[in-house]
This record gives structure tokens, sequence and C-alpha cells, in this order.
């Protein structure tokens, strides 16, 4: 949930979760590609979701330690506000 709040106040989309352990945000821009490249620099590991038919979007999995979540959450911020100014 804090991970899912975090991204929604961040400007991503994400529809209601389902109860898996991955999410398909869509990406901020219209690159999903160029958006996943963009996030390494941040240690966020985003996989374009072309390949899964969602084109447009990135896939990422969070079946981690609620530490970990939280540090990416951290992550999210910094990768959105300097890549993207929000």
């Amino acid at each position: 949930n804090r991970l899912y709040d975090a991204l929604g106040r961040l400007g991503f989309d994400l529809g209601v979760p389902g109860g898996s352990f991955y999410r398909f945000p869509r990406a901020l821009e219209d690159a999903a590609n160029s958006c996943c490249m963009k996030a390494k620099d941040y240690d966020l590991i985003l996989v374009p979701s072309d390949s899964f038919g969602v084109p447009g979007y990135f896939r990422m999995a969070y079946c981690i330690d609620t530490e970990k979540v939280e540090r990416s959450i951290a992550a999210f911020e910094k990768f959105v506000h300097e890549v993207y100014g929000r």
C-alpha cells in the first residue's frame, strides 16, 4: 500500500492493485524503454512492458523487504523530481 500510494502521489497511473507482487504503472513519457533506462541512474530496475503486451507501461516487482520498498519510494521521488520535474 505504501508503494502504491507513493507512486500515485508522484503521478503514475496505476489502476487498482489486484493482489499480485508486481505492478504495471504507465510510464511518465510515451517511450517506456526510455523511462526505464533513466530510472537505472536512480537504482530503480524497471522492465518496459511492451514484451508483456502493454506498451507505454513498465513492470516492477515488489516482493522484497519493507525496508527496500521504503528505499525505492525515496528513489522514485528523486527520479520523478529530477527527471520529470514533478
